[in-house]
């Protein structure tokens, strides 16, 4: 694309972006330079005023078009069409006022309602933004009036009014806006207490032991609850409405007793009036009381008009007969199964065997929804174990195991801070290695030794603490003293101890501020979850022991021969795609053979692994390699370093070692070594040619009286 070309497509596309803001401004200079005025009286004095009007009708009907009929407008094209019209519609607004007499016409309140409109319908920053282009066109016909004290008045005035009218509307719509919220969420909150309270009333779920109010549950199990109770209210109705058509009945309800079994309240009603309560009914109030008390049916006929003996009314009705039987499950009375007739139709005995069937039905639905729901929560508990499982199995490092088991912790119970503890070898203290929640960066690194506090008293005693999963954090310490800040909140708590067979692993730790939390199923599925994570934490620690054993020496405990050809292939590619220099010190063991046949294989065992942490202590740097190279041969890979880098950490090495006495049965020994030293790039480009010339090095040091060190140079290869 020539410069040319470049500029003229820079132009069009900045005019596509700017032509109505160009537009706009334009229009509001006409305003200020009054060219509407008047235009009521003299509509065909000029020109310009209507067709300014008409291309702004045309301009006006573009972005209204953009804004809303078009289907394939990005969101940002949107945003920038919203903010065009309401421009077009201030300057359009002050161009009516204009036209009708000007800032004293009787139209002029308009721009209060349409800023009031553009701050309630528009962004915050947009609304606020429009504000002040409408007074800034106020202070426009202001300065080309000639800004007398009169007209500077007006102009405060009217800015004064225009910012108060956008507060004040800005105000009120968004706090209306909270409180439509604010309402809808306790509809919402109350609708699902509702619930909860009618599956504990059914026995679809277990009461909340020590609350009043509904548990919160997690979500799954809160939509199976509301599935169940839905499914028990519509057989419910359906068998009510059922008895009444069928038997010619006013009214069938269903009552049923509260978890405490206090009071009644009407279920499910079929019924010809609207006088039926939605208050809840003392349970020994009227004939309803007499029903429970009597624990039969109960036919009552010859009801005088108005009878007061019926409070699932709330005002009296023409009912003539009643029939009520109990709804009782082994033994233990749920609710009322009411009916009454008008028009003096007593109830026969066939009538309440009748009601005393539906009752029995009504129980079977609910003991078929009780085994319903539990198999549902059944199969969610182990659908979350059965996928912590996978995740645990996939999992091969401690840190992705720990990983995956807060993530499955998760899923199945709620927590404010969680965390993973494990045994540091060999001793008993513990070492948070994973936390996830409140205070997580206090706990995680963090040691503790062993002491009173749950955390080694659930892995001492091979069960979950606290009893029931209660904790009190005055008094019982999770993982310290000094930590124990991350708890002071908390209610509930579950320290489960991860062991495989008897060998103990650590802790994991869920904790929250809600009370009641951890019920009795959710403390099985997690001690399931402890279980396999006890077994998953083993898994990890034999792979990484497998790896150890792969990679490294057993004897000297630095990297195998096969970890140092691995290394050596990785910063050889380093060292030449960054052009920088990578030693290699060949080692070995001076006269080794002689340690062996004079003081014994244990003793030249000895001198090897003094050697190896000779090696560590002095290859410090994280970017080389000390590695065991085969028999009493080891090497050193030095990245970064030239060739007198590598002489200088040799003689280190060696200087060290030949200090060094080892006590044998035979009298004190002393050892030295030979090393060679070759460097990337000065001495071999490829990896065999640059061990070759560390090695031919080693073996000049060899010859050359031992206990020395030697870098390679062309007089070597001549020899």
């Amino acid at each position: 694309m020539s410069t040319l070309e470049f500029t003229v497509y820079s132009i069009r596309r900045g005019w596509r972006f700017s032509k109505t803001f160009v537009f706009a401004g334009a229009f509001a200079a006409a305003v200020v330079a009054g060219v509407f005025a008047g235009l009521a009286s003299a509509p065909l004095a000029s020109i310009w005023p209507p067709a300014l009007l008409v291309a702004w009708s045309l301009m006006f009907a573009s972005r209204i078009r953009t804004r809303f009929f078009d289907p394939y407008a990005k969101p940002k094209t949107s945003r920038r069409a919203e903010l065009e019209i309401g421009l077009l519609l201030v300057v359009g607004v002050h161009a009516i006022i204009q036209a009708a007499g000007g800032l004293g016409s009787p139209l002029y309140p308009l721009v209060y309602i349409l800023v009031a409109f553009l701050v309630v319908y528009t962004p915050q920053w947009m609304g606020f933004a429009l504000v002040a282009a409408a007074i800034g066109i106020e202070v426009g016909l202001m300065v080309n009036a000639g800004p007398d004290e009169s007209a500077v008045f007006t102009t405060a005035v009217h800015g004064v009014f225009i910012v108060f009218f956008a507060l004040i509307n800005f105000a009120v719509t968004r706090s209306e806006v909270a409180r439509t919220r604010l309402e809808a969420r306790r509809v919402l909150e109350a609708k699902q207490v509702e619930i909860e309270n009618e599956a504990r009333d059914f026995r679809l779920t277990a009461p909340a032991r020590g609350q009043t109010g509904a548990l919160s549950r997690q979500d799954e199990q809160a939509r199976i609850s509301t599935a169940a109770v839905r499914q028990v209210r519509n057989a419910m109705y359906q068998h009510v409405d059922l008895l009444k058509k069928t038997m010619g009945l006013h009214t069938c309800v269903v009552l049923w007793l509260d978890t405490q079994g206090e009071l009644l309240r009407i279920l499910e009603c079929a019924t010809e009036t609207d006088a039926v309560t939605d208050r809840r009914i003392e349970k020994g109030a009227g004939v309803l009381g007499a029903v429970l008390q009597g624990g039969r049916p109960l036919r009552l006929k010859g009801l005088r008009c108005g009878y007061g003996g019926l409070p699932y009314y709330e005002e009296p009705v023409k009912v003539t007969d009643f029939l009520g039987v109990p709804v009782s499950e082994n033994g233990i009375t749920r609710g009322i199964l009411c009916a009454d007739r008008c028009g003096d139709r007593p109830f026969e005995a066939s009538d309440a065997e009748i009601l005393l069937a539906t009752a029995e039905s009504l129980l079977s639905i609910l003991s078929n929804e009780r085994v319903f729901s539990q198999l549902q929560k059944a199969k969610s508990e182990q659908s979350k174990l059965l996928a912590a499982t996978d995740r645990l199995s996939q999992a091969l490092t401690q840190k992705d195991v720990v990983k995956a088991s807060l993530e499955a912790a998760a899923q199945i119970a709620q927590y404010d801070v969680a965390a993973v503890a494990l045994v540091i070898e060999p001793g008993a203290k513990q070492k948070v290695l994973c936390a996830d929640g409140q205070g997580a960066e206090k706990l995680c690194d963090k040691e503790f030794s062993p002491s009173s506090a749950l955390a080694f008293a659930a892995l001492k005693n091979r069960h979950f603490l606290p009893y029931r999963a209660e904790l009190d954090p005055r008094s019982q310490i999770v993982f310290s003293k000094a930590t124990q800040k991350v708890f002071c909140r908390m209610t509930s708590a579950m320290v489960l101890p991860l062991v495989s067979g008897e060998i103990p692993l650590g802790t994991l730790v869920l904790a929250s501020e809600k009370a009641g939390i951890y019920t009795e199923q959710v403390r099985t599925t997690l001690q399931v979850l402890g279980n396999q994570l006890g077994a998953a934490l083993l898994n990890a620690k034999m792979v990484r022991r497998l790896e150890e054993m792969a990679t490294t020496d057993g004897l000297t405990g630095l990297p195998n021969h096969r970890t140092f050809q691995e290394e050596l292939d990785k910063k050889l590619a380093s060292a030449g795609r960054f052009g920088t220099n990578l030693s290699v010190i060949l080692c070995d063991v001076d006269k080794f053979k002689n340690v062996n046949d004079t003081y014994g294989h244990p003793v030249g065992d000895m001198v090897l692994r003094s050697l190896g942490q000779t090696l560590r202590r002095n290859v410090v740097r994280d970017t080389d390699l000390a590695a065991r190279y085969g028999g009493e041969e080891f090497v050193i890979l030095c990245e970064g370093t030239d060739t007198q880098g590598a002489v200088n950490l040799a003689e280190r090495v060696r200087g060290d070692l030949e200090g060094q006495v080892f006590g044998t049965e035979q009298g004190e020994l002393r050892c030295t070594i030979s090393m060679g030293v070759a460097t990337f790039p000065q001495h071999g480009l490829v990896k065999e040619e640059l061990i070759e010339k560390a090695d031919t090095a080693l073996y000049a040091a060899k010859e050359g009286g031992r206990n020395q060190v030697r870098t390679w140079d062309k007089s070597l290869s001549d020899k």
